[in-house]
């Protein structure tokens, strides 16, 4: 099953109408006083208030079971992450993504394309309308289940998940870059800042990451892709760095997730953007994916970059 975009955010315009009420592990349903201790006794009181007893009799629902009530497809909201055809920081929210999902560590709410959000937001809460400002959603990611225009993903959706970078990291990945005028600019991480510098063509690249490990590579601007690179030392011209002391046009890198990561979070991916000279950055790639629009590296064969991003 699944749903368009206008119909998940009238199923959030009901919600607010109806004045559903928050109880932890509801999905959108008129619960009797005892369905709602069952769900304490389950759960805990932690997440089933006591308070939450005087709800019933009132349509009850929880975080995730609000987009699932549109779509009939039920998921929480960890799953809603790990199956997401798109997830970005919150900070790349642009008013297209309306009907996409905002995220965070154990919650989840639907964006409303003009900086706010819907979402069953707790028991103090319950079903609100508010500004992003009103909490910390770290992510906005798109939905598998809704159709955006172009239909649903027959597909699998992938259990690959960005990183998060420095938006509720689990990987930390450290990158530097040499511009053409030899000097090695200082090393970044995540996103806490790029590589390189408005208007001084890349020539060589070196990454590293605190936990896993990846490759990378890059093309030659009027040449071709140089071998795959696993090491991030400036002085090991074999296997430190990517690149030949010459300009470069793509990039691409992979990550691959330790045992323990997947078992916990599930698998990560290398997201990342270059910017051609003195334009703006292009569109995010997910390691060397060549679905859902991409290309399986960042760039433009024949265009030399000058900024790069990595998280």
């Amino acid at each position: 099953m699944s749903c368009t975009v206008d119909q998940l955010m009238d199923k959030c315009k009901q919600a607010l109408k109806e004045k559903w009420q928050y109880v932890y592990g509801a999905k959108g349903a008129v619960l009797s006083r005892a369905q709602i201790d069952a769900l304490r006794n389950l759960y805990g009181s932690n997440c089933v208030w006591w308070s939450d007893s005087d709800k019933a009799g009132k349509i009850c629902c929880d975080c995730s079971g609000l987009p699932s009530s549109a779509t009939g497809v039920m998921r929480g909201s960890a799953q809603y992450k790990s199956t997401a055809l798109e997830c970005y920081p919150i900070s790349q929210r642009e008013p297209y993504m309306r009907g996409w999902a905002v995220w965070m560590k154990g919650h989840i709410g639907i964006y409303d394309g003009n900086n706010g959000y819907y979402a069953m937001d707790g028991s103090a809460r319950n079903m609100v309308h508010y500004p992003l400002s009103k909490n910390k959603f770290t992510h906005i990611i798109k939905l598998c289940d809704v159709d955006y225009g172009q239909g649903v993903s027959t597909d699998k959706a992938p259990s690959a998940v960005a990183s998060g970078g420095s938006y509720n990291a689990v990987v930390n990945f450290m990158y530097s870059v040499r511009i053409e005028d030899g000097r090695i600019l200082p090393e970044v991480t995540n996103l806490n800042d790029y590589a390189g510098i408005r208007g001084k063509r890349i020539t060589d690249l070196a990454i590293r990451c605190d936990q896993g490990s990846l490759w990378y590579q890059v093309h030659i601007l009027g040449g071709g892709w140089l071998p795959k690179v696993t090491g991030c030392d400036w002085n090991n011209p074999e296997n430190g760095f990517a690149g030949d002391n010459k300009v470069i046009d793509a990039v691409k890198v992979y990550y691959n997730t330790p045992h323990d990561i997947v078992s916990s979070q599930g698998y990560q991916q290398a997201q990342y953007r270059t910017s051609q000279i003195n334009l703006g950055y292009g569109k995010w790639q997910y390691d060397d994916e060549t679905r859902n629009g991409q290309n399986g590296f960042t760039g433009s064969f024949g265009k030399a970059i000058d900024r790069f991003q990595l998280f």
